[in-house]
């Protein structure tokens, strides 16, 4: 689920215009964008208007103009689509509210119109509508309190504010303090990004232990799962401790609560999970499909063909994907999550295609998850599969010789590769005699060498010879990789 849904719909239209131009390259005829988001010409117009009243002093330059019937858009560097996001959310009621119902543990609908000069009207409407966007995270607002399983709300609010990057720090003595009790326990220190994502947990923990009112029954058999795992003790040790320093209370699955969060967002890191999983406990369920999933990966590529080092990341991977199915319900992402899954369709093979469909299958048989997860184990298995086919296909080799062309050879080899620039696993290179070339690219009358696989190009640049070099590579590509 897009973040934009918590957006007004009139607000929501404008970032679909402004990401709408950034798919077509910063423009696009106003007809075709108008029908894209459902808007009149006329309405587009008064759209526009209002984007570049709303971004204008974001950065040094924002311009969004209409001329000739094409839209245009661009912006300086210090500029993207995140920070006028946030520009939107910030002025919008939905996201406000979110806001004060994570700072209150109760209010009334009375507080809320006070608090935003809005009618009960608009409130309850924007409540009911907030509750649909929620309940994919099974919580929602009731009764003026926010309600549901503790560790969904702590994951949709720290997914909420690590999108908008606000609200909390990874350098503050908190998670400072923390990351040093952690330390020892591990070998490989905490990357940047890792401190991150401890401090807007932290952040949210913090203010759920002063207000939290909700349901831990889930955690109970979680923490009955972990009981005896290694990892798990030694956080029941530390958190309560931790915890204890700043708050009052401390109940006794927040443990349980920071155990889910820290093997599952890519925190421990994939040397720390490798020393971790050879004491796990191996009879849990996520441990079980863990092990179930490398080896069926393992034995689609060929036992000798992954690397001990591969087989590591491999597993890492798919710990982090099993444990965010299992413990976690919904998804929030800033980014069009529907616009990458056809990007992967269109690069998985029919043999990957089946390799996903089993995984899938023994996922959901051994998580017991719900359907809707589908598309995120999709999605998910995908994108490590794509990757381990990218990165075990060999290089072609490809020399170019334009040395009849004297001057203009020099700047017409860079020309040409600017041309072949998108086709991956490729190196290119000047032709140089006596190396061996998959493929040799040549613009001499006769071919260099009769043994060599060569193309003589017939006229440089031109559409015909581009599209029949990239054919012949993919050929090549084809059979090196099938053998």
């Amino acid at each position: 689920m897009k973040i934009d849904v918590f957006l007004d719909k009139k607000e929501a239209t404008q970032i679909d215009i402004i990401r709408q131009l950034l798919f077509h390259a910063g423009k696009m005829p106003s007809k075709a964008l108008a029908e894209q988001v459902g808007l009149t010409q006329n309405a587009l117009k008064d759209y526009l208007a209002d984007i570049v009243q709303m971004c204008q002093a974001l950065g040094e330059r924002f311009e969004l103009t209409l001329e000739a019937k094409e839209v245009r858009l661009a912006f300086s560097s210090d500029i993207n689509l995140n920070k006028i996001l946030l520009t939107y959310l910030n002025s919008s009621l939905g996201y406000q509210i979110l806001e004060f119902v994570f700072k209150h543990k109760k209010f009334s609908t009375f507080q809320l119109t006070q608090e935003f000069s809005s009618s009960e009207a608009t409130i309850f409407r924007k409540l009911r509508d907030l509750n649909n966007s929620l309940r994919i995270f099974n919580i929602g607002i009731k009764n003026g309190q926010l309600v549901g399983d503790e560790l969904q709300i702590r994951y949709f609010y720290y997914q909420f504010y690590l999108l908008v990057d606000s609200g909390f720090s990874s350098t503050d003595l908190a998670v400072t303090k923390l990351m040093a009790q952690l330390q020892p326990e591990f070998q490989q220190s905490f990357s940047k990004i890792a401190r991150k994502r401890m401090g807007c947990w932290l952040f949210v923990t913090r203010h759920r232990l002063q207000v939290a009112n909700s349901d831990y029954t889930r955690l109970t058999q979680i923490h009955d799962r972990f009981e005896a795992d290694q990892l798990y003790q030694m956080i029941q040790n530390i958190i309560p401790e931790y915890f204890q320093q700043t708050v009052n209370f401390v109940g006794k699955y927040e443990g349980a609560m920071f155990y889910c969060f820290l093997i599952t967002f890519d925190i421990i890191g994939e040397d720390n999970f490798a020393r971790y999983d050879l004491l796990r406990r191996k009879k849990i369920s996520t441990a079980v499909l863990d092990t179930f999933s490398r080896e069926m990966i393992v034995m689609h590529y060929g036992y000798q063909k992954l690397s001990i080092s591969d087989e590591k990341g491999l597993t890492y991977r798919l710990s982090q994907i099993h444990a965010q199915a299992f413990y976690f319900q919904g998804q929030l992402t800033s980014y069009e999550t529907d616009r990458l899954m056809q990007y992967y369709q269109q690069h998985v093979t029919s043999e990957i295609a089946i390799l996903i469909s089993n995984l899938i299958e023994i996922s959901q048989e051994l998580l017991d998850i719900e359907a809707s997860r589908h598309h995120f184990l999709w999605l998910n298995y995908a994108s490590i599969l794509i990757a381990i086919d990218l990165s075990l296909h060999e290089n072609v080799s490809v020399g170019i010789d334009l040395t009849n062309l004297s001057v203009l050879g020099h700047s017409l080899y860079y020309f040409l590769l600017a041309e072949l620039s998108s086709l991956t696993q490729v190196h290119f290179e000047k032709y140089r005699q006596h190396q061996y070339y998959d493929l040799i690219l040549t613009t001499t009358k006769k071919a260099i060498s009769v043994k060599d696989n060569y193309y003589y190009m017939s006229e440089f640049l031109s559409a015909y010879d581009i599209a029949q070099i990239k054919s012949k590579i993919k050929a090549i590509k084809h059979q090196k990789n099938n053998r």
